[in-house]
Formats: C-alpha cells, sequence, structure tokens
C-alpha cells in the first residue's frame, strides 16, 4: 500500500486501521473483517467493491481493485 499511495493520492483516501483500538474493532467489525492484516476498498459512493484477508494480496491485484474503484 505504501508504494501505491503517492500515485493515488488525489483519488484516493488511504486509512490505516489498527485492531488494537476500540474504533479500529467497531470499523473491522462493520466492514466484516474477520481481523487483522485485511485490506477494504470502497468505491466513490462508499461501497465494498473489494476486500482482502490476511498477506496473500498482491500490489498488483491491489492496484487493478484502485483503478476499478476510482472511476
Amino acid at each position: 500500500m505504501q508504494a501505491l499511495q503517492p500515485r493515488y493520492a488525489e483519488d484516493v483516501a488511504f486509512f490505516e486501521v489498527r485492531a488494537d483500538t476500540r474504533e479500529g474493532r467497531a470499523l473491522l467489525a462493520r466492514f466484516g473483517m474477520p481481523g487483522t492484516h485485511g485490506l477494504v476498498i470502497l468505491d466513490r459512493a462508499g461501497r465494498v467493491v473489494w476486500r482482502s484477508f490476511g498477506h496473500d494480496t498482491t500490489p498488483e491485484q491491489v492496484e487493478a481493485m484502485l483503478q476499478q474503484a476510482i472511476r
């Protein structure tokens, strides 16, 4: 994600959520995240367009979904 942030800074708001806080746990629950190391991409209307759990996501997958979300 860090490598993609400068490229998409004008179109995408990036947020890191910490699971060890009350607010973080509430957000994880809101988006159906089972725990840490996940990624949620929302479109401009705030709808979830992609969800990933764990460390199996490639930068190419994330970039493809970001491009879809900002259309």
